[in-house]
């Protein structure tokens, strides 16, 4: 038994947070991880990714075993405060059950619907932030070429009308580049999720293209 399957098989509760659906992939079903489970044991799916995985998970479960795609928002300062906010797809039972647990790390849980919808919920918050982010980085640009200081922007702006949470983060003492660059990663691999969940299930995202060009289509020059 390698050590996954003997992590599932002692856990009653396990989560799991990896960056990729491959890697949970990999996790679950090419080390066999999520058969190991034994019934009456609950999986939290932490990672963002697609909700039609995170159904497939939950059909692949064995008999007696809970899945809950119990997606989350914010970053390493909520998680060490426990602030984070959880959209959790799955049964409402198994969620009260695990309740305690995503306590220790989230000021709100939030019961959505079914395995998936929590990971369609996360998407099209992302979808939305990373176009915030976007058009933040915009204004940052556009704001030192006149010669004002991003984090000076940043402060003020956060206390007008064009006040955001992807604003605020241009009050980091880096600069617009470094914080673009930092989030890229994360954020491409979850606007391209959220696009094509969109359009698996035949919705018009077509309004969102210029923010998966801006992440998904960049190149270094």
């Amino acid at each position: 038994m390698n050590n996954y399957c003997s992590l599932a098989a002692h856990s009653d509760i396990l989560g799991l947070c990896v960056f990729s659906d491959e890697q949970m992939r990999h996790i679950l079903f090419g080390e066999n991880a999520l058969a190991a489970m034994r019934p009456g044991s609950t999986l939290l799916i932490h990672t963002t990714g697609s909700p039609a995985f995170a159904e497939e998970i939950a059909n692949a479960a064995p008999e007696g075993v809970a899945v809950i795609d119990a997606t989350f928002s914010g970053g390493k300062v909520e998680t060490e405060e426990g602030r984070l906010t959880i959209m959790a797809g799955g049964d409402a039972e198994a969620i009260n059950k695990a309740r305690f647990v995503m306590d220790c790390y989230t000021k709100k849980i939030y019961h959505v619907g079914p395995a998936g919808r929590g990971q369609m919920l996360k998407l099209l918050n992302n979808l939305l932030f990373a176009t915030n982010v976007q058009n933040a980085y915009t204004v940052a640009c556009i704001a030192e070429q006149t010669g004002i200081k991003v984090q000076e922007l940043a402060e003020i702006i956060s206390d007008c009308s064009g006040a955001s949470f992807a604003m605020n983060l241009f009050r980091a003492p880096y600069s617009s580049e470094t914080l673009i660059d930092s989030v890229r990663p994360y954020l491409a691999k979850d606007v391209s999720a959220a696009l094509s969940a969109a359009r698996e299930t035949g919705l018009d995202v077509s309004a969102f293209d210029a923010t998966l060009a801006f992440y998904c289509n960049h190149t270094d020059s």
